[in-house]
């Protein structure tokens, strides 16, 4: 088979690429399980909801901030991998110190604890999107195929297949009482941070030894602004966005991530309250298997969907995916809470759908991004500022989740002796882990029939941009891609 300037995903090993996902998968696993947990036993109501909004300030505006400097700065290695190299161990480091209290903070609501939560919360996400974002590009900037890049994603699933396993240590290390000593959960986060940092030095070393393939994808964006005289990638923040305001299929996307964000931080913020409300006769290795399972399990479940991928496209996975979690929720709705096993299973089910649709997002991201380039004729993706602008408006939904969930526990906790007594609380939670699915499947099944991005028309989109890339390396000279021959 031939593979050409949009097909190049051999430039980048997929041990190198994955490693990033690995050393992510490890901490953000830990993070969004216990954090809120961690912090709930210090801060008063008004400092938690304070620190949510204005966090959730922070997290909107962050992504496409650093993804406009991202395709702004000149060359793939100057743009994307220096964040990886060096925005990952501070990542890392950031995730291990939030886990020490800061001076006296047993007094629950006190204001030390209210400014630990909110600089933990901007740090840790700042360093995230740093991370995330610019390796999420490089899917875009590497290739366009959907075989390369399914390969690419397919080699994060398995890094984060294996970084995934923090979530079975981490509860086993983790104690939910109010105040109980955390040391152990300490040392365990220390060397979480410890793997994730040589991760992500190994992942960006791994990329830069291929610096030479990388920057022959460089020359072309510079030969092609050349060529053609474009100032596509130099135009005003304001004329961008309104560019991709105007993005019908990045706004219906936009709408069912929101969705899809919403509903997979709630799942993971609270899923070890579900856990130890809902299965309260299971043992405590039972629950912890179960929480490690619904990280696992997704991520394995996008190795094993690459195939159908490959063959059907994202668009009819996803729309499988929504199906599939309302079928299970409704089942769910008539069954009730008092069958713990199927509700175990239904907890994990319904992890694994939501976690397959986020962990396919960038995939449609790198599609959405060569849209753009398609129909605005830019010299080089804004892969990085498409990924940014969706953020914009999908990642209030990871503040307004846990407010919801504070809320909804700190209300049913006051009618009883304490979280997880009482059947109120498990009626309550029961109804939480259901009908959250059942409702965000199916807005969600209603927005994506409006999703056009599929079939022949993203043929058409894909054959552009190879076509594009093409003429620019036959004006370059043939000798340029000695890497493209038929193999």
């Amino acid at each position: 088979s031939s593979r050409g300037p949009g097909g190049c995903s051999d430039m980048v090993p997929s041990a190198a690429y994955g490693a990033t996902m690995l050393g992510s998968a490890a901490m953000n696993n830990v993070w969004v399980t216990y954090s809120i947990p961690f912090f709930s036993s210090r801060l008063s109501s008004s400092s938690f909801f304070l620190g949510q909004a204005l966090y959730m300030v922070w997290n909107a505006l962050n992504d496409p901030l650093i993804g406009w400097i991202s395709d702004m700065s000149p060359g793939l290695m100057r743009r994307r991998i220096p964040a990886i190299r060096y925005g990952g161990p501070l990542w890392a480091l950031v995730f291990s110190l939030s886990w020490l209290d800061w001076g006296d903070e047993g007094h629950k609501g006190s204001f030390l604890s209210a400014i630990h939560f909110t600089l933990a919360l901007c740090a840790y996400d700042g360093l995230l999107t740093t991370v995330e974002l610019n390796h999420g590009a490089l899917l875009a900037d590497i290739s366009s195929s959907v075989e390369d890049r399914t390969k690419l994603n397919q080699a994060s699933a398995i890094g984060a297949v294996i970084g995934s396993c923090s979530s079975f240590f981490g509860h086993m290390y983790w104690n939910p009482v109010p105040g109980a000593d955390l040391h152990l959960f300490r040392r365990f986060s220390a060397v979480v941070s410890l793997i994730s940092a040589l991760a992500f030095t190994y992942s960006a070393h791994g990329i830069s030894r291929h610096e030479q393939s990388l920057e022959l994808k460089e020359k072309l964006e510079e030969t092609s602004s050349e060529l053609h005289h474009k100032a596509s990638t130099r135009k005003s923040v304001a004329i961008v966005m309104k560019q991709l305001w105007n993005h019908k299929n990045l706004g219906v996307f936009t709408l069912v991530s929101a969705l899809q964000v919403f509903e997979c931080t709630f799942e993971k913020n609270f899923l070890s309250s579900f856990v130890d409300v809902l299965l309260v006769d299971l043992s405590r290795k039972t629950r912890s298997l179960i929480i490690s399972t619904s990280f696992i399990l997704p991520w394995l479940t996008t190795i094993l969907v690459g195939p159908f991928v490959n063959k059907h496209g994202v668009y009819r996975l996803l729309q499988i995916a929504f199906t599939l979690k309302l079928m299970l929720s409704m089942v769910a709705l008539c069954i009730g809470y008092k069958h713990q096993v199927f509700i175990g299973l239904f907890a994990v089910a319904t992890r694994v759908l939501t976690e397959c649709v986020c962990r396919q997002s960038t995939m449609v991201l790198a599609d959405l991004a060569d849209e753009d380039k398609y129909l605005h004729i830019r010299d080089r993706s804004m892969s990085a500022t498409v990924m940014g602008t969706n953020a914009l408006f999908t990642k209030p939904g990871e503040s307004l989740a846990p407010m919801l969930g504070w809320a909804i526990l700190n209300y049913r906790s006051s009618d009883s002796k304490g979280i997880g007594q009482g059947q109120g609380q498990q009626t309550t939670l029961f109804y939480c882990l259901v009908l959250g699915p059942l409702f965000v499947a199916s807005a969600q099944l209603v927005l994506w029939q409006n999703f056009r991005l599929r079939g022949e028309y993203l043929g058409k989109v894909k054959e552009f941009i190879n076509q594009k890339d093409l003429e620019v390396a036959l004006s370059t000279g043939a000798s340029v891609f000695p890497s493209y021959k038929e193999t």
